[in-house]
């Protein structure tokens, strides 16, 4: 319904682009956002059957899902996918850090830093891992004298590396070796986000940790041979027998393990940035000083 209250007279045969928005004193169920039209509002529709009922502070849209940051939780079209967080004003942004080709909303409120991809929500940043690895002699040969290690915990998308965190402590025991290789037992992440583990190692004697090898953080012990032969093809075809009990050189079931099988290399001194890895993206006080050790 349309009410015209006009202010002298109306000439109903004037074109309709002429028209102007204060043409209307009162109307109903109308929009008249675009010169010269008046069309029926667009109405309203209802998202949810239970409204949010706590303070919204901040909506972030994405591909058409919308993200509410309200009280102390986190929602995505009106379902929870973070809850116990600080309840306190929000800002947030949609960005695609370096090496990572896909968006995704970076909030914070003062206290938490969260990271939003589609409905997982994680931390800016990788924790790094609090338990220094344990050392000893492996299976192979070719290391001799002293080493230690380190370990970190990295993000991937594809083969990208997006993140990495701050390095272990170091063994508490370093590896002495003759002519043998270098075993360590590492701590499997709990945070969902790490891909990777990246192993970091002294040369014999030496104090600086280079960067040595990476695995998939996916990747369990769970069995092992109980002795060399097993797994050769002159002993058995197919499945060899197997065991889950501690043994000394893959430490105790689902641990993950690392075996150093190579001696010290003529390109195994060569500072990270030198060798042919990929480039990473970390955040403040993750990154290891010029040169390519880590502290």
């Amino acid at each position: 319904m349309t009410v015209f209250n006009p202010a002298g007279t109306l000439n109903v045969s004037e074109d309709a682009s002429d028209l102007k928005d204060d043409d209307f004193v009162r109307c109903k169920n109308l929009r008249i956002d675009q010169p010269g039209l008046v069309k029926t509002r667009d109405g309203s529709t209802k998202l949810n059957g239970t409204a949010i009922n706590t303070a919204v502070w901040h909506i972030e849209e994405q591909a058409g899902d919308r993200y509410t940051f309200s009280g102390a939780n986190i929602y995505k079209n009106e379902v929870s996918i973070a809850s116990g967080l600080t309840s306190a004003q929000w800002s947030a942004m949609q960005y695609n850090a370096f090496n990572d080709t896909q968006k995704n909303i970076f909030s914070i409120n003062g206290t938490d830093r969260k990271r939003i991809e589609g409905g997982t929500v994680s931390e800016w940043g990788l924790a790094a891992p609090t338990v220094a690895p344990t050392l000893g002699a492996g299976g192979g040969t070719g290391l001799t004298g002293q080493y230690n290690a380190k370990y970190t915990y990295v993000r991937k998308v594809g083969t990208s590396i997006v993140s990495e965190s701050n390095p272990s402590p170091a063994a508490d025991n370093a590896a002495v070796l003759t002519n043998q290789s270098l075993f360590a037992d590492v701590t499997q992440p709990t945070d969902a986000q790490v891909t990777h583990i990246r192993l970091y190692r002294t040369l014999a004697g030496g104090a600086t940790y280079f960067l040595d090898s990476e695995l998939d953080s996916s990747t369990i012990v769970t069995h092992g041979y109980s002795e060399g032969f097993e797994k050769t093809d002159a002993y058995i075809s197919g499945t060899g027998y197997k065991f889950t009990i501690e043994d000394t050189t893959n430490g105790t079931e689902n641990t993950q393990t690392w075996e150093e099988l190579f001696a010290d290399r003529e390109d195994f001194g060569v500072p990270i940035s030198d060798q042919a890895v990929d480039p990473f993206i970390v955040f403040p006080g993750d990154l290891p000083p010029e040169g390519g050790e880590i502290p």
